[in-house]
């Protein structure tokens, strides 16, 4: 194990990444009580440059709000606790996801009906959760990859008559249902799609789901049709943390295998900038502040070698971060 010391060392390079890809506000997406004596030396020694938003594993919410009573929902120090967090399902690359249809299998000629995934939550437990968000006025994040996750996730909002101002997140939402969409509208969920899923593991989803299903993971353009507000996310340090690379997956939608899986749900670069900007902002409660380029807020940017907006959308996971300015510093590279 390595000494504390050494873990804030590596959480210094960590920050230096994110800086180097432009990003100036990121998150801890499940601050787990394990965690308490990292982040109270990196606060003690003042190491953030960014902006971290937490969201605390649920189970952990009394011992870790109990040491850090002045980062709740608001920053101190860089950092800021703005909610809870529950997983509901597994991943849909290891046929884990929640799923209300079996998974494929033999070359997609059957399907494999005694595998749906996993469920790893009650519907009584993910009840409670969204309860004690509500009560406490903290945001809620729900791991979902699978459409019986994503399900239940609305299932249990719509239990309690909805989430209030909460502004709960569907983390993942790779298996999102269309049909679902109208439901997730109505209940003010905010999908934060992985929607690099389909360069990295596009194929895969092929393999494990068919095709068609397959075509629909992570349906942007459907939720921009419905006026529905989404963010992207990289899962880091799953794969790195490269916005450019995702707004590229957004807008092409290609496997590493060259096909293009789901030419519909492709949508245009400026929509894909303003889920990692504008959305994300609002994502954290944060557009008043954060987000876009307007007098009094908050001056967060990046110089880029090229105009994403004047390429050939090819070309855009090649762009280069130039400089990232947060707070005033400038960080070149």
């Amino acid at each position: 194990m390595p000494s504390l010391e050494e873990l804030v060392e590596a959480c210094k390079k960590a920050q230096d990444k994110y800086l180097k890809y432009g990003i100036t506000t990121l998150q801890e997406g499940m601050f787990v009580k394990e965690l308490i004596p990292i982040y109270k030396k990196i606060l003690e020694k003042t190491i953030l440059a960014v902006d971290l938003v937490a969201y605390i594993d649920i189970k952990s919410k009394e011992s870790i709000k109990k040491e850090f009573p002045n980062h709740i929902k608001r920053y101190y120090k860089n950092m800021k606790i703005q909610g809870y967090k529950i997983f509901l399902d597994g991943s849909p690359q290891l046929k884990t996801a929640w799923m209300r249809t079996p998974y494929k299998i033999n070359n997609n000629i059957k399907e494999d009906k005694k595998n749906l995934g996993i469920s790893t939550m009650k519907d009584e437990e993910v009840i409670d959760a969204i309860k004690i968000s509500k009560e406490e006025d903290m945001q809620i994040l729900a791991h979902c990859n699978g459409d019986m996750a994503t399900n239940q996730f609305i299932k249990c909002i719509k239990d309690q008559n909805g989430a209030g101002q909460i502004r709960p997140v569907m983390i993942h939402a790779q298996l999102l249902g269309i049909d679902q969409l109208e439901e997730i509208k109505k209940y003010n969920i905010i999908p934060s799609f992985f929607i690099a899923h389909i360069y990295y593991w596009g194929d895969t989803h092929i393999k494990n789901f068919g095709l068609e299903r397959a075509s629909k993971i992570s349906p942007a353009k459907s939720c921009l049709e419905k006026e529905i507000k989404f963010t992207f996310h990289q899962d880091s340090p799953v794969i790195e943390p490269n916005m450019f690379e995702t707004i590229w997956c957004a807008v092409n939608r290609k496997t590493k295998n060259g096909l293009t899986l789901g030419e519909e749900e492709q949508i245009e670069i400026l929509d894909a900038i303003k889920a990692v900007t504008i959305n994300a902002a609002y994502q954290y409660f944060e557009e008043s502040k954060k987000g876009s380029i307007k007098e009094g807020k908050i001056a967060d940017l990046i110089i880029i070698d090229k105009n994403p907006l004047k390429i050939n959308k090819d070309e855009i996971k090649g762009i280069k971060i130039l400089e990232t300015i947060k707070n005033g510093i400038s960080f070149k590279f």
